[in-house]
């Protein structure tokens, strides 16, 4: 992510591989970032829009041509309704939901006992959804700034 100039000061840098919401939050903690989680309009834009040139340009993306939703570093696992950042367990102070969501859809099955605990980022519209954790989705961590 080194030498892209973010318009709003930060910058996301896209994987594409399928991954379920468990493994995208531990890849970015690999690396020593974050799964990315917006925290207003501007980085949410930000992230539609890093991830709308990626999904153009890198050469992986192809393959994900039918999926528009990417993860977000959010989940309201610990209390129905209360959406948590992954990195450090605080309460989300922005939200940027798509119309009649987050809807808590119940369990598919029993192989996934969980009903739609985490979050996705739209990347067409930069809306969200909630989620099964099991899904496998692309996602993007939010790089490190780049004056550190």
């Amino acid at each position: 992510s080194s030498g892209i100039n973010a318009e709003y000061g930060v910058v996301f840098g896209a994987t594409w591989a399928f991954r379920n919401w468990t493994e995208a939050v531990e890849d970015c903690a690999s690396k020593g970032l974050e799964l990315a989680m917006p925290k207003n309009d501007a980085e949410n834009e930000e992230l539609r829009a890093d991830l709308e040139k990626s999904f153009l340009t890198h050469p992986n993306a192809a393959k994900f041509a039918h999926e528009n939703w990417c993860w977000l570093g959010a989940s309201d696992e610990e209390e129905e309704d209360v959406w948590r950042a992954s990195l450090d367990n605080s309460i989300l102070e922005y939200y940027n939901w798509d119309k009649k969501q987050p809807d808590n859809k119940p369990a598919v099955d029993e192989t996934f006992p969980e009903s739609q605990n985490v979050a996705g980022i739209h990347r067409g519209t930069g809306r969200w959804d909630d989620s099964y954790k099991h899904y496998q989705r692309p996602y993007a961590c939010l790089c490190a700034p780049q004056d550190k």
